[in-house]
């Protein structure tokens, strides 16, 4: 509990008027003193007898923040005392020392009130919001007490994903994509998975009409649909290639580069320059996962792309090979020639811009409309629809 400057100023004025008095004599003097002095005693029994019973809900909108985005926070409060609350305000902090502030008329009873606001997602990673405290005072505006209601809660902005062209490995199928048939939910294929809700869109032939009539609402048919092909992504995470925001721009386009393989239909792969761990992808759900280990990946100085890339060139035997990197080196680039002989594409994306030269077959990512544009040349030309593969090496024996 503290003192406004309003309390503070009557205190002093209280003093000096009961210091007037005695110095007089004067007994007026004495009774507006003794006002005063009531008012703050009232004020301050009246602050610190109200008792909040405040319930705090939390919304992140969207569910899957992504940097560079904007989210809405929603903020619900239900009064669960059986008496009115006072006048407050309410102050969200933010991890980055900014925050929310909005007064709040008096609750009744069982009454909420809903807040909102904006929070410029700057940055992947974890980003702390909260806590939630309440600011309340007496009706003369003498006092105030906070009041803790809400915790802090860590939001997971996700790395920036870029829309491209879906990626389809046909140059060189990969034998070793898919050794089980596999269980995915699409829209066709070829045996039956499962049932779904309708949506505006699907065909009225995927609808099953015994089951929709079972369940009083439409549902549609959803095939297994195998992933023959394979897309490999290999992000390099030295240290001694990126700058902050090269590496920012590398993490991007290596879950960009993933999205696209997926909606190509293939089954991907995943794996960085700093350990031995393959991660296989096949269902969204194993998608997502990615995105959320992506969100908080870092560099590292122990780390060897040149290395994973000829750990991938041996156990591979066709599919398209995506390697994200900084600054090219040469061994990287003797590593990515090599690489030709057993994949049936390979595309190298450079995030930091070279100071000497940029060979003709390198993606240089500065700017997300470059990497669309450029990456959109090589889908083209890689699946027949024309174009120079441009940032690709292209084995056409494969």
């Amino acid at each position: 509990m503290t003192f406004t400057r309003a309390g503070v100023a009557l205190f002093f004025a209280s003093a000096l008027v009961a210091l007037t008095a005695r110095v007089l004599g004067l007994l007026e003097l004495y009774i507006l003193a003794a006002i005063g002095f009531l008012a703050l005693f009232l004020a301050l029994v009246y602050t610190i007898g109200t008792r909040l019973d405040i319930g705090v809900s939390r919304i992140a909108t969207p569910a899957r923040l992504r940097a560079g985005t904007t989210a809405r926070i929603d903020l619900v409060l239900r009064n669960r005392s059986r008496r009115k609350t006072p006048v407050m305000s309410a102050h969200d902090q933010l991890q980055d020392g900014r925050g929310a502030t909005v007064h709040i008329a008096p609750l009744s009873r069982g009454g909420e009130a809903r807040l909102a606001y904006r929070l410029p997602a700057h940055k992947r990673g974890k980003f702390s919001v909260g806590p939630l405290d309440l600011t309340l005072g007496d009706p003369l505006g003498l006092t105030t007490t906070t009041v803790r209601a809400a915790k802090m809660t860590d939001l997971m902005i996700h790395p920036k994903l870029i829309d491209l062209p879906p990626l389809v490995a046909i140059s060189g199928r990969d034998p070793t994509a898919d050794p089980q048939p596999l269980r995915s939910i699409a829209n066709s294929g070829d045996e039956f998975f499962a049932l779904r809700p309708y949506v505006v869109g699907d065909e009225l032939k995927r609808v099953n009409w015994r089951a929709s009539a079972h369940l009083d609402d439409l549902v549609v048919r959803q095939d297994e649909k195998p992933r023959t092909g394979r897309v490999t992504v290999l992000l390099d995470r030295r240290s001694e290639v990126y700058d902050e925001a090269g590496f920012e721009r590398a993490v991007s386009a290596a879950l960009s580069a993933l999205f696209s393989g997926f909606r190509g239909g293939d089954s991907l792969r995943f794996l960085t320059s700093a350990g031995p761990a393959v991660t296989d992808i096949r269902t969204r759900s194993e998608l997502e996962a990615v995105d959320e280990q992506l969100a908080l990946i870092d560099v590292t100085r122990d780390a060897s792309i040149a290395r994973s890339i000829e750990d991938m060139t041996r156990i591979s035997r066709g599919g398209t090979l995506v390697v994200i990197t900084g600054v090219l080196s040469d061994s990287v680039e003797k590593a990515l020639a090599r690489s030709r002989r057993m994949f049936g594409l390979v595309i190298a994306i450079s995030c930091q811009r070279p100071t000497d030269r940029v060979p003709d077959w390198l993606i240089v990512h500065d700017s997300d409309d470059t990497l669309a544009s450029k990456w959109r040349s090589v889908v083209g030309a890689s699946s027949g629809t024309g174009g120079s593969v441009l940032g690709s090496y292209s084995n056409p024996r494969k």
